[in-house]
C-alpha cells in the first residue's frame, strides 16, 4: 500500500475500517521500519486523526497484535496429506516465509500477543502435528513453542542482520587463538536457507526422538508433575497477561517487546 496519496491529516472523509489501518501501518512499516509506526504519522498517512484510530485500536499494542495476525494470515491453506513431520515442517516453511515476507515481521509476530483466528488456527495444526508425533498436554504445547522459537528465531537474526564481510574476518582469524573457527567454513553462516532446512531437520529428529521417550511412559525433562492431560478444550496454549512471564514465544503466547517512544496525539 503507497503512502503517497495521502492528502494530509484530517481531511479523510467517512468512517474508517480497521483493516485499512492494519494495511497502512504495515505499509509504513515496510517504508521506515517498526520503529518508524506511530499512531501520529499513522494518522497522517491515513488523512484521518490519531483518536480515529484509537477509537479502532485501544493502543498500539493492540495495533500491532492485528498486524501480526494480517502477517500469519498467509500462513493458512492445506496441508499435505502426509505425516507430522512433514506437516510441522511444511507449517514452519511457511511461518518463516510470511515473517520476511513483511519488514520487520519477525519483530511484529515475537512482539504480539494475540489470540485471534489466524494465530489460534496456527497454533491447533501445529498441536494436531506434534499430537500425532505422541505428545499430549504441556509436552505438546512446549514443543510447538519450540518450533515456533526456531522459526522467530531464524527469522529475526535473517531481517536483523547487517552486511559483514565474513571472508575478510575469517582471513584475520588466527588459527592459534580460533582452531576451529578458522577452519571452518563461515561463510555457511549467510546461508539462511540452507541453514534453516537443517536446523528444522535436526529439530524434528528430536521432537520424533522425544516423542518416543514420552510415549514410553519416561519423564518429559523439566516438565511439572500435575498429571496434567488432554482433554477435548486443550487446544492451545492458554493466554496469560502481557505483563506476566513467558518462557519462549508461540504462535498464540508471546512476550510483548516494549514499544518505542512516540509522540502523544
Amino acid at each position: 500500500m503507497s503512502m503517497a496519496g495521502s492528502s494530509g491529516a484530517g481531511t479523510r472523509k467517512g468512517p474508517i475500517r480497521p483493516d485499512t489501518v492494519v494495511d497502512a501501518a504495515l505499509a509504513l512499516v515496510n517504508l521506515g521500519g517498526l520503529e518508524s509506526l506511530t499512531m501520529r504519522r499513522l494518522s497522517d498517512a491515513l488523512g484521518t486523526q490519531p483518536p480515529a484510530l484509537y477509537r479502532l485500536f485501544q493502543d498500539k499494542d493492540a495495533l500491532v497484535d492485528a498486524m501480526a495476525d494480517a502477517v500469519l494470515a498467509s500462513v493458512f491453506g492445506p496441508l499435505p496429506e502426509a505425516n507430522w513431520e512433514t506437516r510441522v515442517s511444511v507449517l514452519a516453511g511457511r511461518l518463516r516465509a510470511a515473517m520476511l515476507d513483511q519488514r520487520d515481521g519477525a519483530r511484529i509476530v515475537g512482539g504480539a500477543y494475540t489470540t485471534r483466528q489466524p494465530t489460534l488456527t496456527v497454533a491447533d495444526s501445529l498441536l494436531a502435528a506434534v499430537k500425532e508425533a505422541g505428545f499430549t498436554g504441556e509436552a505438546a504445547v512446549w514443543a510447538i513453542t519450540t518450533v515456533f522459537s526456531y522459526v522467530l528465531g531464524e527469522a529475526l537474526e535473517q531481517q536483523g542482520r547487517t552486511e559483514v564481510d565474513v571472508e575478510g574476518v575469517q582471513a584475520t582469524l588466527s588459527a592459534e587463538d580460533y582452531p576451529h573457527l578458522a577452519r571452518s567454513p563461515l561463510p555457511a553462516l549467510l546461508d539462511f536457507d540452507a541453514r534453516f532446512v537443517f536446523g528444522l531437520r535436526m529439530l524434528t529428529a528430536g521432537l520424533r526422538e522425544g516423542a518416543q521417550t514420552f510415549h514410553s511412559g519416561e519423564t518429559v525433562p523439566g516438565a511439572a508433575s500435575s498429571g496434567t492431560t488432554d482433554s477435548p478444550t486443550d487446544g492451545t496454549p492458554a493466554p496469560t497477561s502481557r505483563t506476566s512471564p513467558s518462557p519462549s514465544p508461540s504462535p498464540s503466547l508471546s512476550s510483548r517487546k516494549a514499544a518505542p517512544a512516540e509522540p502523544g496525539p
